[in-house]
Protein backbone atom coordinates (compact mmCIF):
# COMPACT_ATOMS: atom_id res chain seq x y z
CA UNK A 1 0.00 0.00 0.00
CA UNK A 2 1.41 3.42 -0.94
CA UNK A 3 0.13 6.81 0.17
CA UNK A 4 0.14 10.11 -1.71
CA UNK A 5 3.22 11.06 0.36
CA UNK A 6 5.10 7.98 -0.96
CA UNK A 7 4.93 6.18 2.38
CA UNK A 8 4.41 2.48 1.86
CA UNK A 9 3.92 -0.76 3.73
CA UNK A 10 3.09 -4.33 2.81
CA UNK A 11 0.04 -6.32 3.77
CA UNK A 12 0.65 -9.25 6.10
CA UNK A 13 -1.57 -11.46 3.92
CA UNK A 14 -2.34 -11.17 0.24
CA UNK A 15 -5.90 -10.33 -0.80
CA UNK A 16 -6.96 -11.96 -4.05
CA UNK A 17 -9.13 -9.92 -6.41
CA UNK A 18 -12.05 -12.29 -6.60
CA UNK A 19 -15.77 -12.20 -5.94
CA UNK A 20 -17.98 -9.14 -5.81
CA UNK A 21 -16.14 -5.82 -5.90
CA UNK A 22 -17.77 -4.63 -2.66
CA UNK A 23 -16.71 -7.77 -0.80
CA UNK A 24 -13.20 -7.63 -2.25
CA UNK A 25 -12.78 -3.97 -1.25
CA UNK A 26 -14.00 -4.79 2.28
CA UNK A 27 -11.38 -7.55 2.47
CA UNK A 28 -8.70 -5.07 1.38
CA UNK A 29 -9.84 -2.59 4.02
CA UNK A 30 -9.83 -5.29 6.71
CA UNK A 31 -6.32 -6.43 5.73
CA UNK A 32 -5.10 -2.83 5.62
CA UNK A 33 -6.33 -2.26 9.19
CA UNK A 34 -4.86 -5.57 10.41
CA UNK A 35 -1.49 -4.93 8.75
CA UNK A 36 -1.28 -1.39 10.15
CA UNK A 37 -2.22 -2.67 13.60
CA UNK A 38 0.56 -5.28 13.46
CA UNK A 39 3.09 -2.78 12.06
CA UNK A 40 2.22 -0.22 14.74
CA UNK A 41 2.46 -2.80 17.50
CA UNK A 42 5.87 -4.05 16.30
CA UNK A 43 7.36 -0.61 15.79
CA UNK A 44 6.09 0.97 19.01
CA UNK A 45 7.67 -1.94 20.88
CA UNK A 46 11.10 -0.74 19.69
CA UNK A 47 10.39 2.93 20.49
CA UNK A 48 11.79 2.68 24.04
CA UNK A 49 14.79 0.63 22.90
CA UNK A 50 16.18 3.02 20.26
CA UNK A 51 17.21 6.63 19.93
CA UNK A 52 14.02 8.57 19.16
CA UNK A 53 15.31 10.25 15.99
CA UNK A 54 16.72 6.97 14.65
CA UNK A 55 13.42 5.26 15.43
CA UNK A 56 11.40 7.92 13.59
CA UNK A 57 13.67 7.76 10.53
CA UNK A 58 13.48 3.96 10.47
CA UNK A 59 15.85 2.00 8.28
CA UNK A 60 16.81 2.65 4.67
CA UNK A 61 14.84 -0.41 3.55
CA UNK A 62 11.77 0.43 5.60
CA UNK A 63 11.42 4.05 6.75
CA UNK A 64 8.90 4.68 9.50
CA UNK A 65 5.50 5.67 8.16
CA UNK A 66 4.06 8.88 9.57
CA UNK A 67 1.01 7.47 11.33
CA UNK A 68 3.10 4.88 13.18
CA UNK A 69 5.60 7.54 14.24
CA UNK A 70 2.74 9.69 15.58
CA UNK A 71 1.18 6.81 17.49
CA UNK A 72 4.56 5.73 18.91
CA UNK A 73 5.53 9.17 20.15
Amino acid sequence: MTSDEDESYSFDSAVKPEGKVEEWMNKIEDEMKESLHTLTKKNTYFYAKENRIDWIKGSAEMPQIGMVALVGT
